[in-house]
């Protein structure tokens, strides 16, 4: 690892001691980039209680003289194949441009081969991050150690007021559309998710109980606003919403939204969006915003945009090449 500057040190996140500091370093990272907070202290503390995550073996805090959090790296591998890690890296706004990200960026370079033995013999392995387009002293940083910009994604919005009223969602014959029981429709919602996203670009399947985590406790649950079109007793297609994101009170999150094979090209997702905006505008957000790779193998950003969605920022996804071989991620629609 490269020599840290004069004064500062390293050590694993402690999370029963650092979750406050470390959430006031993810926070001003976040104001530098794109002007809001975007953390919680509960995404912080649910982080380090994944199932898959240990805080000794899989982060690394570095503080300054004065031991006030100056960046953290975590190493996160949840997918069912170990292939396709992901690193989480926050480096405060001030000390971009000096070693602080490079020390960070060598660590998770020598942490990700730890668990290669773990991937199916043969196959490709490649850690991930992502950040904001505008965080370019992140982004040398990455460049200069190796990693290679893979996927570029956008976060897009609509206003809802000005979109006023929002279209009746057009169902397709046959469909009804309920909100979800958590208790009764976890497993279902975790497959449904995993078909329709198995078309999506580096697609990796996650174990339910990672996923579920994730789903309900690293973002609050609200399954009054996860929104299940039903075709009898299947799941066709679904979008899992949220009322709440941190440092935007007026903003509602689509946080998933998809529809399964044999029920696409039927209007289906545009009913889907449409009902979203509805509901969300009904609970008094006045914006609603998605993720979405920027070219999505299934033309989704095609379909945001016929709804009246628009791009309002740039994220960009880095890989750093673990092991060579046989990539296992979904790379296109054509089967395997």
């Amino acid at each position: 690892m490269p020599d840290l500057p004069p004064g500062f040190a390293s050590r694993p996140v402690r999370p029963a001691s650092d979750t406050e500091s470390i959430l006031e370093l993810c926070n001003a990272a976040a104001l530098a980039e794109r002007g809001v907070a975007d953390v919680d202290e509960r995404m912080v503390r649910e982080a380090y209680n994944l199932p898959s995550f240990e805080a000794e073996r899989d982060s690394l805090l570095i503080l300054d003289a004065e031991g006030r959090a100056a960046a953290v790296s975590e190493f996160f591998d949840g997918d069912e194949v170990h292939v396709s890690p992901f690193l989480f890296l926050r480096v405060r706004p001030d000390l971009g441009e000096t070693e602080v990200p490079a020390a960070a960026l060598a660590w998770a370079a020598e942490r990700a081969p730890a668990n290669s033995h773990l991937a199916p013999v043969g196959a490709r392995v490649a850690m991930h991050t992502d950040l904001s387009a505008v965080n370019r002293p992140i982004v040398g940083a990455l460049e200069r150690a190796g990693w290679q910009h893979e996927r570029t994604n956008w976060t897009m919005e609509i206003d809802l007021k000005d979109a006023e009223p929002q279209p009746e969602p057009a169902w397709p014959p046959g469909i009804t559309v309920r909100s979800a029981d958590l208790e009764r429709d976890a497993r279902a919602i975790h497959e449904t998710e995993a078909d329709a996203f198995s078309d999506h670009y580096g697609y990796v399947p996650q174990p339910f109980e990672q996923w579920w985590h994730f789903r309900t406790r690293f973002f609050k649950a609200e399954p009054e606003l996860w929104i299940l079109a039903m075709d009898g007793d299947q799941i066709a297609g679904m979008a899992l919403c949220s009322s709440e994101r941190p440092g935007q009170p007026d903003l509602g999150w689509i946080s998933t939204l998809g529809v399964r094979r044999p029920w696409r090209r039927r209007g289906l997702a545009l009913a889907i969006l449409h009902h979203a905006f509805r509901l969300l505008a009904a609970h008094g957000k006045l914006r609603a915003g998605l993720g979405v790779d920027s070219e999505s193998l299934t033309g989704a950003t095609h379909l945001y945009e016929k709804a009246g969605m628009r791009v309002v920022r740039e994220n960009l996804e880095y890989e750093l090449l673990v092991r060579d071989g046989r990539d296992l991620r979904t790379l296109s629609l054509e089967p395997s």
